[in-house]
C-alpha cells in the first residue's frame, strides 16, 4: 500500500518575479549555498538544460548520493523532481504564476513510501523539513 506524507506545503504572494526564483532553481551553485547539507549535484549525462524532463542526476546531501529525476518543468513557471532515498520517493514541486511583477509560489514535497516505518520517521523530520525549506524561502523573498 502506497502511503504519502506531506513533508512541505507553501503558498504564498511574494515580491520576487518568476524569473528571479529560476534564476536561482536553475544554478546548481545558488541552490547548494541556500539548502544546508547539499554539497554537489552532478548529471548522469551531458544534457544543455539539466532541467529539462528525464533529466537524471545525483544529489550529495548529507553525504549520501541521492538519486533524482526531472519529471516536469516548464521555464519560469514550474519544475517537479522525484528524489530517490531508502525510505520511498521524495516529489517536490515549484510552481510560480505572475502576478504583476510578483509571484505567486507554491512549493510542495512529500514522500512517498510503502514503508510505515519510513512514514513515522519522515513524520518525525517535518519540522525540521519545514525550518529549511522556510529559511529558503524566506531568502528568495529578500532577493537572497
Amino acid at each position: 500500500m502506497e502511503l504519502q506524507l506531506q513533508l512541505y506545503f507553501y503558498h504564498k504572494e511574494i515580491e520576487q518575479s518568476p524569473e528571479y526564483v529560476f534564476n536561482v532553481l536553475n544554478d546548481d551553485q545558488k541552490i547548494i549555498d541556500r539548502v544546508q547539507k547539499l554539497t554537489a549535484i552532478t548529471y548522469n549525462s551531458d544534457v544543455t538544460n539539466q532541467r529539462s524532463v528525464g533529466t537524471e542526476g545525483i544529489l550529495v546531501y548529507n553525504e549520501a548520493n541521492i538519486n533524482t529525476e526531472v519529471i516536469f518543468y516548464t521555464d519560469n513557471r514550474r519544475l517537479e523532481f522525484e528524489s530517490y532515498v531508502p525510505a520511498g520517493r521524495l516529489w517536490t514541486m515549484v510552481n510560480i504564476v505572475p502576478v504583476e511583477g510578483r509571484s505567486e509560489l507554491t512549493i510542495s514535497t512529500k514522500l512517498i513510501t510503502d514503508s510505515p516505518v519510513s512514514f513515522a520517521l519522515y513524520a518525525l523530520k517535518i519540522p525540521r523539513v519545514k525550518k529549511q525549506f522556510n529559511d529558503i524561502v524566506g531568502r528568495l523573498e529578500a532577493g537572497e
